[in-house]
């Protein structure tokens, strides 16, 4: 019976905290002017946006960690700069930390769309034409 039983933690017992993080197609030394290139123009880099939403509470911490010569896996999380905050502001920091990710998808994409010579939102039309 003793399997059966639900086993208790220790109320002490600390969950280690997960780091958000992506795997993006660039290598290791352009990953930070990739992220700069990203974040551009959001309302991340401005400082009204950050006071109003509560993101100048919070420390970001971003590392890049090499996958192979291709790709590079880059990790964001945000710490709050005083005692309380991530737990007080918890899904406005889940939120920013989205923000953050739907960014380097939305470059991602953008850099996709500029590479390929021929899309087909340019209106072009392909087929035999018979």
């Amino acid at each position: 019976m003793g399997e059966l039983e639900p086993r208790k933690r220790s109320k002490k017992a600390v969950v280690p905290r997960r780091i958000p993080s992506e795997v993006v197609p660039i290598p290791l030394d352009e990953a930070p002017g990739f992220v700069r290139e990203a974040l551009r123009g959001t309302s991340l880099m401005d400082p009204f946006a950050q006071l109003a939403s509560g993101w100048v509470l919070f420390e970001p911490h971003l590392r890049f960690v090499p996958v192979d010569e291709t790709h590079t896996r880059i990790e964001f999380d945000a710490v709050g700069r005083a005692r309380g905050v991530d737990t007080m502001l918890y899904t406005r920091r889940l939120g920013e930390i989205d923000r953050f990710f739907v960014a380097l998808q939305d470059e991602l994409d953008r850099r996709e769309r500029t590479r390929r010579p021929g899309n087909a939102s340019s209106g072009e039309i392909t087929g035999s034409g018979d």
